[in-house]
Order: structure tokens, then sequence, then C-alpha cells
């Protein structure tokens, strides 16, 4: 071999080791490849607990992820208590690389709404009051991440839970939660992660209660002191998500419930003369079928059917 075809040989072995060098590093590191994926971002929601709210407005003006905005976002405004059982509202799409998302924000605007009509959030009361809510922070930090696949039908869904971001301060008075509070009441979820939980109550029409919520808890996190009211004046605070059981026909939907092991808790309330809802206790309750109400097990893309029987209200 003469010098000129052994220097080629030693830069191709060289070439080759940096190669295969530099592949391991990436793979060492994590760091994504720049592909990016189409994802879709919608708003849903959990029931409020009062009856005397009629509907629920937040205003959005932007949404970011990873730092990220949505290109062309246009002022919207929603109806957020609308958005139950499963029903959502497409906010827009952005392309992001697969992995964890650091960080998604929800811009709100507390002024005025998409018509420029103020306030921006609002509570609208059975006698059709408006009330404003205001956010201090005005974007809000969501404390969750949610994973991003190598596909193009990554769905981030946002439950903005109004039984966690608005208490009553008074007779006829609301407000959002503490911007802190806010965050972690705002749950997101990729939807090919999640399944859904859904089923009847039996014998709901033999209770006392003038409403039922059903709570899914992730199993072993539930206990007594959930009925009591935290520091911002939430109930059941640490609930991953809630439903009204339906007074016509029993019935109850939880949806978007991420892959994993969960205990469903039975909620009384009854009116207070004021138009607001009292709670009386937890109900117990059991599944007609195998399935233990305290070892849920949700798959995602599956959903649990259950047909639930309740024995008595156990109280408080």
């Amino acid at each position: 071999m003469n010098v000129k075809n052994l220097f080629k040989t030693g830069f191709l072995i060289l070439s080759m080791g940096l190669a295969v060098s530099c592949s391991e590093d990436d793979m060492e590191t994590g760091e994504p490849d720049g592909q990016t994926y189409k994802t879709e971002v919608y708003l849903t929601d959990a029931p409020i607990d009062n009856a005397e709210v009629e509907a629920a407005f937040i205003t959005v003006t932007g949404v970011k992820v990873n730092g990220k905005s949505i290109e062309g976002f246009e002022k919207t405004t929603v109806n957020v208590s609308s958005l139950q059982n499963g029903d959502t509202f497409l906010l827009g799409d952005l392309e992001l690389e697969s992995g964890t998302t650091s960080q998604i924000s929800l811009i709100l605007d507390n002024d005025t709404d998409v018509n420029g009509v103020a306030p921006g959030n609002y509570i609208l009361t059975n006698s059709g009051e408006k009330i404003a809510l205001v956010s201090t922070a005005g974007e809000i930090a969501v404390k969750d991440d949610v994973e991003i696949w190598e596909n193009n039908e990554n769905q981030i869904i946002l439950d903005f839970d109004l039984r966690k971001s608005i208490v009553s301060t008074g007779e006829g008075n609301y407000e959002f939660v503490s911007d802190t509070q806010l965050s972690n009441s705002i749950r997101a979820v990729n939807s090919l992660d999640a399944g859904s939980i859904t089923g009847t109550v039996s014998d709901f029409g033999t209770t006392q209660s003038e409403s039922m919520l059903v709570f899914a808890y992730e199993k072993g996190t539930y206990t007594e002191t959930e009925a009591q009211a935290n520091a911002e004046g939430v109930l059941f605070a640490n609930a991953v998500s809630s439903a009204k059981v339906q007074e016509a026909n029993g019935d109850f939907e939880l949806h978007f419930i991420e892959e994993g092991d969960y205990e469903l808790h039975f909620i009384s309330y009854a009116d207070n003369n004021n138009g607001q809802l009292e709670l009386q206790g937890e109900i117990e309750a059991t599944s007609t079928t195998s399935i233990d109400l305290s070892d849920v097990s949700v798959e995602a893309g599956g959903n649990v059917e259950l047909e639930i029987i309740l024995i008595g209200l156990l109280g408080l």
C-alpha cells in the first residue's frame, strides 16, 4: 500500500470513529434530532360545585409550549363551563419536538373580551350578573408537563378545572384563586396517554342528594381531610378530575384521565336555599362488577365502564 492510499484509509477510519462517537454522544445526552410533530392544544373543564354559577368565561390571548407561541393566534373568549364530559375547544396547533415539555403557558386578558367589552374573564350568575375574575399574573404557567410523541396526533388537553380555579369570597362574590393555586388547578395531559371512566349510578333517585359529584384520585392519595377547604378555600383540592352525576339518568363521565391507577369517591351536595351547594358528605358506593372503586386501572386509549350502587351517606 502506498503512502497516498494509507493516508486515505487512515482518514476514513478516523471519520468513522468520529461519526460513531457523535452518535453515542447524542444517545447519551438525549438531545432531540430537530424533527417536529404537529401538536394541537385544547381546553376542557371539570364542573364547578356552585349552583349559582350559570357560566364561566375566560379570554385567551395566547398559548405557549416550551416558550413557543401558537402562530397567528387570535384572541378568543371561551365559555369554559360548557366544556364538560369530554367536550373540548381547539385553541390552535404548533410544531414541537418529541420529548417532555418544559413549560406550558396560558395567557389571559383580564380587561376585555373578544368583542372589546369589559371584563375579559368573568362569572355569569343565574340572575344574569357579570362578576369579573382577575389573574394578577396574566400568563399562567401550568404545573404539569406532557410527553410529545413522534407522530402528528399529539393533543395537549388543558383542563381548566373551574372548581379549583374559582372560589366564593362571600355572598354573590367570586374570584380566581392565587396564581400559584391557579397554576396547579389547570391539568395538562396528552390525549395519547389518556383514557376515560364512564358509568351509571343506578339508584341515584333513591338518595336525598340534590347534586352529586364523582372525584377521581390517584390510588392511595385520598384522605378525609380532602373534604376540608385548603388555604385557598378549595375542597377536594388534590382530585385529578371530577364530574357531575346526571340527575336524569345517573350517568357520569371522566375524560382525559392519564394512564394509571385511581380511586373514585362520590360526594353528596344539597342546596342551602341561597342558590349555593352545601357539602353533605361522602356516599359509600360499590360497583356491580369485579372492579374495586379504590383500584380503577385506566389504560391509554381505553375506557373503564362502571355500574354503581349507592349504599349510604357516610357524612363528614
